[in-house]
This record gives C-alpha cells, sequence and structure tokens, in this order.
C-alpha cells in the first residue's frame, strides 16, 4: 500500500477510476505521451511530478475523459502544515 508521507499530493482518484472502468492502462498513456509506465505510475499516484497542462490536454483529447480529473480544489500536502 503506497505511504502518505511520500505523496507530494493526492493521487488523480477519478482519473484512475476512468483508467479501470474503460480498460485503458497506464502503459497506454506512457506511449501517448511518450514516457515510461513507471513515470506515468508515480503522476498519477502522487508520488512524482504533476502532469502538465499540455500532458493532460493531450491524454483528455487522445481518450475523451473531463480534462477536470486533472483538476482539485484541495491544498496540496507538502503545502497543508504551512
Amino acid at each position: 500500500m503506497l505511504q502518505t508521507a511520500n505523496r507530494q499530493r493526492e493521487p488523480y482518484s477519478a482519473l484512475k477510476g476512468w483508467m479501470v472502468a474503460n480498460e485503458v492502462s497506464q502503459s497506454d498513456f506512457a506511449k501517448t505521451l511518450g514516457t515510461t509506465r513507471n513515470y506515468i505510475s508515480k503522476k498519477i499516484n502522487g508520488l512524482g511530478p504533476d502532469f502538465s497542462l499540455n500532458q493532460a490536454r493531450i491524454l483528455a483529447k487522445s481518450y475523451g475523459f473531463p480534462i477536470a480529473y486533472f483538476f482539485t480544489i484541495d491544498v496540496p500536502i507538502k503545502e497543508r502544515s504551512q
């Protein structure tokens, strides 16, 4: 199980749910963006850098899900204690 302390932000839960429901893998996203599955996994699970706006646009347009899946109103984990 992922440790919350290692996360830079909350995971993309809505995006993960959409991926499962539509049988789209992290490898599919990686191929679309020209990167590795591991890098996509870290982004989706909040353990690595966030998706850029351009990456979000490419994925939303390529797969037809709402770009809103990339936006949250929560304060990032690392900024909550400040």
